[in-house]
């Protein structure tokens, strides 16, 4: 395990930068404002990061790789949603996806996790968690 771990951090803090980010967001509106650029994982990166988790046989494990992924990385909601949905159980989607709030590169479109769940309730938990945080942005 900490060879695997090892090698992703290797590989992960060696693609940073890298020029094939996807990028969302455009740098000015109609109205002359400022807007967010964000920069999400490569496709290199993303496939690196679930080939990873996949390889790992309990949630735990996968959990431990997917936060390590999400503090390395450039990851946006539709990055978040793949990952969280190689968990069998929604309770380590909840915790995994709660953790991942503060690294995320769009936070404001984290609704568009509802589906990720079985259960409607684990995603109004985390809805729950999350939005004091965002409103302190």
């Amino acid at each position: 395990m900490k060879r695997i771990v090892f090698i992703l951090v290797l590989a992960l803090t060696s693609m940073v930068g890298m020029a094939q980010n996807r990028h969302y967001g455009h740098d000015g509106g109609r109205d002359g404002r400022h807007r967010h650029h964000i920069e999400c994982a490569s496709h290199e990166q993303m496939r690196m990061a679930l080939d990873v988790m996949k390889k790992q046989s309990f949630d735990d494990n996968k959990l431990e790789i997917g936060q390590l992924c999400v503090t390395l990385g450039h990851f946006c909601v539709d990055d978040l949603a793949r990952m969280a949905a190689l968990f069998s159980f929604d309770d380590n989607r909840l915790k995994f996806l709660r953790y991942a709030y503060d690294y995320c590169e769009d936070p404001q479109n984290y609704y568009a996790l509802r589906d990720v769940f079985s259960f409607s309730s684990n995603f109004d938990e985390l809805m729950k968690t999350v939005q004091p945080a965002h409103h302190r942005r």
